[in-house]
């Protein structure tokens, strides 16, 4: 009997027309970051085990249960990427990136691996947009990188996302230990609502208890004293300001803290409509000593990650209309003959319309037009080009706007130009 092999559960695979929604955020991506300065980065799936336990932290819910490590042949241990900041900053001080530039704006976008269990928008291989501004202190990076989350998730069209901003200046700077001690002795006190995680987190690292889900231990965390064991920074109030002053709404949620150890500063949170209790879409913040940790230089640096899968989710419950943006730029190429010329006009208009953003689907050679209109309705197109002998023989196409039910003959080497015009008004 025949094996049948399947994928992993929670490793999923990304096909049509599902795999036309991943295309258009791409594009986004791209023009949205190359605009703003940033310049793409792409490193390795796999990387050091090390790395990842330094820079997140081994009691982080990554390392300490999460991460798919392997020993390869000459006995290295080596993790499937969790996460990528780690991975840019191993690159940029490999690579000596700021030997040439005093500061680095750098976008990514790819998979990444963790083992917890599957569920709506979470996979075992998900996948992340992100961003970091490398070696800039202060407070106009913190809101140029908060910005530019904030702006991307408005360029995509979604209304209202929701800031949530926490500060981790003064529990990770120089009064750490003592903030830390006053935090233990506050939970020491409720230890019999403690989950079990958390009660190993008290010891090794009493700020990962933020990260519980237990629901007996949601009650001590919302009543954690904030105010009087670590009230927010003046740096913090002035980036409150200058947010308020851009017109960007937000929240202050002390108990945010993230996953990750490195974070220094402010720390932030994006949640969207129609994604239920786990609501997050991107987070991010400011971590100032991640490169000297992991043996670069001293590097100030804030930056983000969005979920893709949830992203995706999120466009759905806020509304936006992504079909809708991809069918008004999709262009159905219907042959009516087998002739050389016709394929030969089909072929060079199709790569015509792709070097305009048009997404192309090429009909079955040779159908009537009953069958080619079937096979519309089915692509959800929104331009019918019709090429036949008549067409040919007068260099022309015929293209029908199917929401105005309106056609034209255009000449063929002006058909692309046409289309984007009509696409523009």
């Amino acid at each position: 009997m025949a094996v049948k092999f399947q994928a992993f559960a929670g490793m999923d695979d990304i096909l049509t027309p599902e795999i036309e929604l991943w295309q258009w955020v791409e594009k986004k991506m791209r023009i949205y970051f190359e605009a703003a300065g940033f310049k793409e980065i792409r490193t390795p799936l796999l990387e050091p085990t090390e790395l990842f336990a330094r820079s997140i932290g081994e009691t982080s819910d990554i390392v300490h249960k999460e991460m798919y490590t392997l020993e390869d042949r000459g006995g290295r241990s080596m993790t499937l990427r969790p996460e990528m900041t780690a991975s840019v900053a191993r690159s940029v001080i490999e690579k000596s990136l700021l030997r040439n530039a005093k500061t680095l704006a750098l976008y990514y976008c790819g998979p990444m691996f963790r083992a917890e269990r599957p569920q709506a928008g979470r996979k075992r291989q998900f996948h992340q947009i992100g961003a970091e501004i490398i070696n800039e202190s202060g407070l106009q990076a913190d809101l140029v990188i908060i910005r530019a989350l904030y702006g991307f998730l408005k360029y995509l069209g979604i209304a209202e996302p929701k800031l949530k901003l926490n500060d981790l200046t003064r529990i990770n700077g120089p009064e750490s230990e003592e903030i830390r001690g006053k935090l233990k002795s506050y939970f020491e006190g409720h230890k019999d609502k403690l989950d079990k995680d958390s009660l190993y987190r008290l010891d090794k690292n009493v700020l990962r208890i933020f990260d519980s889900k237990d629901p007996g231990c949601q009650d001590i965390l919302e009543k954690a004293p904030w105010d009087e064991i670590a009230p927010l920074s003046d740096d913090f109030k002035v980036l409150m300001q200058a947010l308020a002053e851009e017109n960007v709404p937000f929240e202050i949620n002390r108990r945010l803290v993230r996953g990750l150890d490195y974070y220094t500063g402010v720390v932030f949170e994006i949640s969207l409509a129609g994604l239920g209790a786990q609501d997050a879409v991107a987070g991010g913040g400011r971590y100032d000593g991640l490169y000297q940790e992991l043996g670069g230089p001293k590097a100030p640096c804030t930056g983000f990650s969005i979920g893709f899968e949830r992203l995706l989710m999120g466009l759905e419950g806020c509304g936006v209309d992504v079909l809708g943006e991809i069918n008004r730029r999709k262009v159905y190429v219907a042959q009516l003959d087998e002739d050389k010329m016709i394929r030969q006009a089909a072929q060079k208009l199709a790569l015509a319309l792709r070097e305009r953003d048009f997404s192309v689907e090429q009909g079955p050679v040779n159908s009537n037009m009953n069958h080619h209109f079937k096979k519309v309705n089915q692509t959800g197109a929104q331009w019918v080009v019709i090429l036949g002998p008549d067409e040919i023989r007068h260099q022309e196409c015929a293209i029908k706007n199917l929401n105005k039910r309106e056609q034209k003959n255009i000449r063929l080497d002006e058909a692309a130009g046409y289309l984007e015009g009509e696409v523009l008004l």
